[in-house]
Order: C-alpha cells, then sequence, then structure tokens
C-alpha cells in the first residue's frame, strides 16, 4: 500500500512539475532590432517574422521610434515591413468631411515582394538592424 501511496504522488507531482505553465516555448527566442528608411528611424510601422520552415507561422509587433522586439520561433524567417505617413495638403473629402490622406512609402521589395530574411538562432544573438532605402 506505501509503494502503490508513494508511486501516485510521484506521478503526480511529475506530471504537475511538468504542465507547469511557462512564459514561452523552448523553441521561441527574443528578437530585436532597429529598422531605419533612408537613413532615418521609422518612427511608426509593423515587422513581420514568418517563418519560411514547418507549418510558416507569422510573428507580428510594432516599429516604434526605430526598435521593435518580439518573441519568434527559431529557425529561417522572411521578413516584412509595412509604414504609412500622412501626405502633407492632401485631404479626402468623400465622407463629406476632409481627412488627410496617408500613403504607404515603404516599397514592395521589403513588404509584398520581400527580400528580407533573418535566421532566429537558439543563442540568444537575435539582434536584426534592417536599414531600408527608397532606391
Amino acid at each position: 500500500m506505501r509503494t502503490s501511496l508513494a508511486l501516485f504522488v510521484c506521478l503526480v507531482l511529475g506530471a504537475s512539475l511538468g504542465c507547469s505553465p511557462s512564459t514561452s516555448a523552448p523553441d521561441m527566442q527574443i528578437v530585436e532590432g532597429t529598422v531605419t528608411f533612408d537613413g532615418k528611424p521609422i518612427e511608426t510601422g509593423r515587422i513581420l517574422f514568418r517563418q519560411t520552415e514547418g507549418d510558416g507561422r507569422a510573428y507580428s509587433t510594432e516599429i516604434v521610434e526605430g526598435s521593435y522586439k518580439l518573441e519568434v520561433k527559431q529557425g529561417p524567417s522572411e521578413v516584412t515591413i509595412t509604414a504609412s505617413r500622412l501626405i502633407p495638403g492632401k485631404f479626402d473629402n468623400s465622407n463629406g468631411t476632409p481627412e488627410q490622406m496617408g500613403e504607404m512609402y515603404i516599397p514592395a521589395r521589403y513588404n509584398r515582394k520581400t527580400e528580407l530574411n533573418a535566421l532566429v538562432t537558439p543563442d540568444g544573438k537575435n539582434q536584426f538592424a534592417f536599414d531600408l532605402v527608397s532606391k
């Protein structure tokens, strides 16, 4: 009876310890860095890391004052960057009131037709600077 009780306690403790919640999966890594466009930090935008192997899962976060930080599954990723800005002096009046118009200004080679890649590694050294240019 004691052996059965001891075995039961060990199984319960082992299961509860093995199933404790963690802050992230073991293959997730912190990725951070900077994004500039024509030498200036992107004020606001989005960066997305999409896995190029496995299930193709994507991880995205905001770019704020040229910086970003997020958790990404380790492995190779395709990176896309988007940002928009207001067009001075250009307004849309289709709703009856003038609303300032905006534009997506990051070239397609950095988003829809991205040429950007990153290899997220388990060594914790996942800092990527993306220096984008208009031409």
